[in-house]
């Protein structure tokens, strides 16, 4: 359960695509981490029933593997965008939050933290080299923005 003040991460993809599981590895490494104050979440996709959690949180940030960027990774504030129809499969993250806003009352900020994958064949359940390093990369800013070096 949240507390206010409260962090939610999503992280979402297919780990038996390759990189497409940054984000599953993302949390993975979170929730060893056990910080306090931080829930986290592993979706292969977003879901219309994640907009009744982000309700009860103030910011979320989804974790994605990006198939494009000159950076190792990106990490940028969302932009909530309007559903015009929904699909029960999936859903994007700037619509999800508008929904958990319409629907819920939502009053979080949100972000996203897209870590540059390579490799996305079916099939293949093992980050590529690369993108286990860009995945380093994420976890370090990460930990510096929302729980300090010290």
């Amino acid at each position: 359960m949240s507390t206010p003040g409260s962090i939610l991460v999503i992280g979402y993809g297919n780990p038996a695509r390759g990189d497409d599981g940054l984000g599953p590895a993302f949390i993975e490494w979170l929730e060893k981490a056990e910080i306090p104050g931080i829930d986290s979440r592993i979706h292969y996709q977003l879901c219309v029933e994640d907009a009744i959690d982000i309700a009860s949180y103030q910011q979320v940030v989804f974790v994605d593997a990006s198939l494009e960027g000159q950076s190792s990774f990106e990490f940028f504030p969302l932009t909530e965008q309007a559903v015009r129809q929904l699909d029960t499969h999936s859903v994007s993250p700037g619509g999800l939050m508008y929904l958990a806003r319409m629907l819920f009352g939502a009053t979080a900020g949100a972000s996203v933290l897209a870590i540059r994958g390579y490799c996305f064949d079916p099939f293949v359940e093992t980050l590529s080299d690369q993108a286990r390093e860009n995945l380093q990369g994420a976890i370090h800013f990460f930990f510096c923005r929302y729980v300090g070096e010290g």
